[in-house]
């Protein structure tokens, strides 16, 4: 029961973020915390705060070890080959830990030092420790709450790659040296907006003839784009017989008077066609009737 509680807490966190100024944030222990809601899909900053409260309620952990990194991303803590540790862990593959908690998208900025503050004023802790994650110091005393922080992980493959390797060796090397701990893993978006491409300036070329001279030759490309664009022109979601008029008043015209003609002919026509009269009528009487006719 618990290896499926950590694996479905371990594929939560494998989808992809869905909001832009959402991050990550993961809260694992070797002590059985509250098991209701192992993971979320979005939650805020605030209710974060108040969830990560209710957990360490109590205080069952004797150290607990904050980590803030900032532009970390759900993919880097569990898919990536450069945090095995880490990837151990959540996927339940490490018998010392007991529960895990997990959240997709954080909405709003999770600080780490105000998760140190809530975790003193709750087991009113006497000693706190705070280390720098480039240093690579390993503390050799005991100390019941203590703070790492990383930096800005690059936007850099290679580099980036390289700096979740270098923190994540250095995070199970300070979790070696303790027997009972909680680590609440604070990730925040990345602070540096990705770089646009800036497209090189064209040269423009002089006008070898003055700008007023073949104008009646240049295109206007003006209209096409309008028309191309849906957000310009109001028409490019209509349907197509309310888009196109098929009946201009041109053909509507026109249509009337060919009706008109071809009746007129039509009539005719039918007039000629329908004259009754024999074949003889037109010839010439050559008989004794015709001579008596000519005598009187």
């Amino acid at each position: 029961m618990l290896l499926r509680y950590l694996s479905a807490a371990a594929l939560a966190l494998q989808s992809a973020n869905a909001f832009k100024d959402a991050s990550p944030f993961v809260l694992y222990s070797t002590s059985q915390l509250d098991a209701k809601d192992a993971n979320v899909n979005v939650i805020s900053a605030q209710s974060l705060q108040e969830s990560v409260e209710h957990r360490v309620k109590g205080c069952p952990s004797d150290t607990y070890v904050v980590v803030s990194q900032p532009g970390i991303s759900t993919n880097d803590l569990t898919i990536s080959k450069s945090t095995p540790h880490l990837r151990r862990r959540l996927s339940g593959k490490d018998d010392n830990v007991k529960s895990i908690f997990a959240a997709k998208n954080v909405v709003g900025d999770v600080d780490g030092m105000a998760l140190v503050a809530s975790i003193n004023r709750q087991c009113h802790t006497k000693s706190t420790l705070l280390l720098d994650g480039e240093d690579g110091e390993i503390p050799t005393e005991a100390y019941d709450t203590i703070h790492v922080s990383f930096p800005t992980l690059p936007t850099a493959e290679d580099d980036r790659e390289s700096a979740l390797l270098q923190a994540d060796s250095y995070l199970n090397s300070l979790l070696a040296t303790l027997d009972s701990y909680t680590v609440l893993y604070a990730t925040m978006p990345n602070l540096f907006p990705a770089i646009k491409p800036q497209h090189p300036e064209q040269y423009e070329m002089d006008e070898p003839y003055p700008s007023n001279m073949h104008t009646d030759l240049k295109r206007d490309l003006n209209a096409h784009i309008v028309r191309a664009s849906n957000a310009s022109n109001p028409q490019a979601d209509l349907p197509l017989f309310e888009k196109y008029q098929f009946l201009s008043p041109g053909i509507f015209m026109g249509g009337v008077v060919s009706i008109l003609l071809f009746s007129i002919l039509y009539v005719g026509i039918s007039a000629i066609a329908n004259l009754e009269v024999s074949y003889m009528a037109f010839s010439k009487e050559m008989g004794p009737a015709a001579q008596k006719k000519q005598q009187q």
